[in-house]
């Protein structure tokens, strides 16, 4: 039977110290200064610290994280919409450094990396010895000019890149037209998405077009308020989302204006299992008030409002303060948002074509949309 040597460690009078001797209010500052006395190696008290924020945390849920300076400062720069670095959104796991976004045409987004990957080296050295802070460092801002990672994929797969860093433009809104259709692929929700979706509804106006694919897939959300206003662009007097909290006084319905910028185009919505947070709150406010049509797969089921709030001189915590309940009354987070018309991610990877084969049927749906529409007329 195995044994283990431990010791009790007891007071002046050589009494075991009891907890109920120990102020609620002081029990970290004792463990941490415990740690620091005892540990069989050295430990900064800023680590202990970030530790204890960590831990207490991490019981809420997997969304609600410590933000480090270095953290914060990336965080608003990337919601500005720029920042030096390989264009990865970070979190640290047991095994790793988990990849949980990868922005499109970024350097980690051109050297094949994908969401979900775990980064378990950086140049070399074992992310597990290097702290959260100078993680972000590594691969951002520091001297040098590319960065080497190793990454687990899968669990099983094994890859060996070199990326470059560059500044990345975190372009949230992309206009692209298909013969007479437009399609507005939409990232990520930054400060500027409301205002990148506006002009890119107006250029499309402009046209003589029979519909409109929005695309959100791997949109892993963003801004609240930016998600909210964009959803409005295209509903006219309808619920968009309740956000409910613990405390009833908190709890908001917000709707639209009255005015759908698209005047009753029909849509074609793009989701995946990437597409999360706000973005699912815009693919259900517009799938449940019937004003698009969603295709692709199951949303990822990240239903929840996190707000920032800054720690003076620290950083700040991402806190969760709220859910979404989408117009129907349905709870997304954990539960995601099912397409009306399911296509499997591998069978897309499967075809070869010269055109996104989900694109080519959201395109085919369209065109079905507009002829129906004209037969009705």
């Amino acid at each position: 039977m195995p044994m283990f040597l431990v010791s009790c460690k007891k007071d002046e009078k050589g009494l075991t110290l009891s907890a109920d001797l120990i102020n609620t209010d002081s029990l970290i500052k004792e463990v941490i200064s415990e740690i620091q006395n005892n540990y069989a190696d050295e430990v900064t008290k800023e680590k202990l610290e970030t530790g204890a924020i960590n831990g207490m945390l991490s019981i809420l849920d997997e969304h609600s994280v410590y933000i480090n300076k270095d953290e914060f400062r990336i965080y608003n720069d990337s919601a500005r919409g720029a920042f030096l670095g390989i264009g990865i959104e970070i979190k640290q796991i047991r095994d790793g450094i988990e990849i949980q976004s990868v922005i499109d045409n970024s350097p980690a987004a051109n050297a094949g990396v994908k969401s979900s990957d775990i980064i378990t080296h950086i140049n070399g050295e074992d992310v597990a010895n290097i702290r959260m802070k100078d993680i972000i460092k590594k691969l951002g801002n520091d001297s040098l000019k590319s960065v080497n990672v190793s990454i687990l994929r899968n669990n099983t797969e094994k890859l060996e890149l070199k990326i470059k860093k560059s500044v990345v433009q975190l372009q949230s809104v992309k206009l692209n037209f298909i013969d007479d259709i437009g399609i507005i692929k939409i990232s990520y929700f930054n400060e500027r998405t409301v205002l990148g979706v506006t002009q890119a509804i107006k250029k499309i106006n402009k046209k003589v077009v029979s519909g409109v694919i929005i695309d959100l897939r791997n949109n892993p959300g963003g801004i609240l308020e930016q998600a909210v206003g964009v959803s409005d662009l295209f509903l006219s007097n309808k619920k968009i989302i309740e956000l409910k909290s613990r405390n009833i006084d908190e709890n908001q319905t917000i709707f639209s204006d009255d005015t759908d910028l698209l005047n009753e185009l029909p849509i074609v919505m793009l989701i995946n299992s990437g597409t999360a947070s706000g973005a699912e709150l815009m693919a259900s406010a517009l799938k449940e008030n019937k004003r698009a049509i969603l295709i692709g797969e199951k949303t990822y089921g990240k239903g929840s409002l996190q707000t920032v709030i800054p720690i003076p001189g620290r950083g700040a915590i991402k806190l969760t303060t709220a859910y979404f309940v989408s117009p129907n009354g349905n709870v997304i987070n954990q539960n995601g948002i099912v397409p009306d018309i399911e296509i499997k991610q591998e069978n897309i990877e499967n075809q070869k074509a010269n055109i996104d084969p989900i694109i080519q049927r959201a395109l085919d749906l369209i065109h079905g949309l507009s002829v129906l529409n004209e037969t009705e007329k």
